[in-house]
């Protein structure tokens, strides 16, 4: 029951008190001979060591719950250390190895071997690493059994950490209405019992409403999310931007980049934004470090979406070099990619740089014809920002 205290106040942000049951937890099991608590211990410790940034000692403690697990044949202390572990090593020089641990320990959920809680919070491991690791396809795909499976339970909490992925994944494909409704609704199933997702949900909700061309309520969700010890960037520097002050987006930005325990999955969310201003800015130096560090990102990565963001961020480069054969290359890949993942969005505004570029190398009839394809998609899905930008694009000379 200690742990179990512990892990609860841990949800809610109080971790002074968590840190405290886990102590007394740590005494009560002194002089005791091995068993399974010992391994629920170690998964304790490990949650805590992640949350104190210490990943090297989160996947210790995990191996160690494990392993204790198999020993004690406890499945779902097993699979829990065991997928734990392996999201540790996502975010190592080794992420190989991590992933197919995580998928080891969800076949043990789907096949029904684990109980509730362990399914649910395996679930939602699942969905949070391929998110992280900008796997959209597979994300969605866990997200959509994670909540059936939650609806045959009746559980009402685990669809609330789900819907945080589920509304970023409906916001990438363009379907901000629904996007919205996830994010609100999170952010209320979330409110009373895990403080860290529900402030997930709200900086969720805020870039939904920037996209959406609500600024005030996105500032809003961006400073509930911020409160609540959540970083509201990249979506905090595209509102400044919005506002005219992209002096202010970029020294938010570097602020948050120069953070120490930041990884590289962590960094690739932020630098396409990082990039964007510095161009704003004429800074052509960080335009160039953040599109040189999110190809080596995707390079070590791999995922579709990853690549195609490198691409994208080459191409803008690129084009603010004049190298515009290059550019048109890249960006053209990007939209491929984008396009073939189903992320409607992204695949529009690589349309839209595609015409930008044209218009550089003098094609107007390919510039209006991408800028005219990049409209009817912002249009659409209701990315007023996105429109209002492209049709004072399509508005210069030579293209109307």
């Amino acid at each position: 029951m200690a742990i179990d205290l512990s892990q609860h106040y841990g949800d809610l942000g109080e971790h002074g008190t968590a840190t405290g049951w886990l102590q007394n937890a740590t005494r009560l099991l002194e002089g005791e001979e091995e068993c399974a608590e010992h391994g629920w211990l170690s998964f304790a410790r490990g949650i805590a060591a992640r949350d104190d940034g210490d990943l090297d000692a989160a996947i210790r403690h995990a191996a160690q719950a494990a392993h204790l697990g198999a020993r004690h044949g406890d499945k779902d202390l097993f699979a829990l250390g065991h997928a734990f572990e392996g999201i540790g090593l996502v975010f190592t020089d080794d992420p190989a190895r991590g992933l197919p641990m995580v998928e080891e320990a969800t076949q043990g959920a789907v096949a029904g071997d684990l109980g509730a809680r362990a399914t649910g919070m395996i679930y939602c491991m699942m969905i949070a690493v391929n998110a992280q690791v900008a796997d959209w396809q597979a994300a969605g795909e866990w997200t959509e059994a994670a909540t059936r499976w939650c609806d045959r339970q009746a559980i009402n909490g685990f669809p609330g950490v789900c819907r945080v992925h589920r509304a970023e994944i409906l916001r990438l494909r363009g379907f901000l209405p629904e996007a919205d409704e996830e994010a609100r609704t999170a952010t209320t199933e979330l409110a009373s019992f895990n403080l860290m997702f529900s402030a997930l949900a709200f900086r969720e909700l805020g870039e939904v409403r920037l996209l959406m061309g609500d600024i005030d309520s996105a500032e809003e969700a961006f400073r509930q999310a911020e409160e609540m010890g959540v970083s509201p960037q990249p979506g905090l520097a595209q509102a400044l931007v919005q506002r005219g002050r992209p002096s202010a987006a970029a020294t938010g930005l570097r602020r948050t980049l120069g953070g120490l325990g930041m990884g590289p999955l962590e960094r690739a969310k932020l630098l396409p934004t990082q990039l964007e201003v510095a161009l704003i800015l004429d800074d052509l130096a960080t335009a160039e470090s953040a599109a040189t560090e999110l190809a080596e990102i995707a390079s070590n990565r791999g995922t579709p979406a990853l690549r195609a963001t490198a691409d994208a961020a080459e191409a803008a480069v690129l084009l603010a070099q004049d190298a515009l054969d290059d550019a048109a290359k890249a960006a053209r890949r990007a939209h491929d990619v984008f396009t073939e993942i189903d992320l409607t969005y992204q695949a529009a505004r690589a349309s839209s740089l595609l015409g930008r570029i044209h218009q550089a190398q003098g094609d107007l009839t390919s510039a209006r014809a991408q800028h005219a394809a990049a409209l009817a998609t912002f249009d659409r899905i209701g990315a007023v920002a996105d429109a209002d930008n492209t049709r004072a694009l399509l508005a210069t000379p030579g293209l109307v």
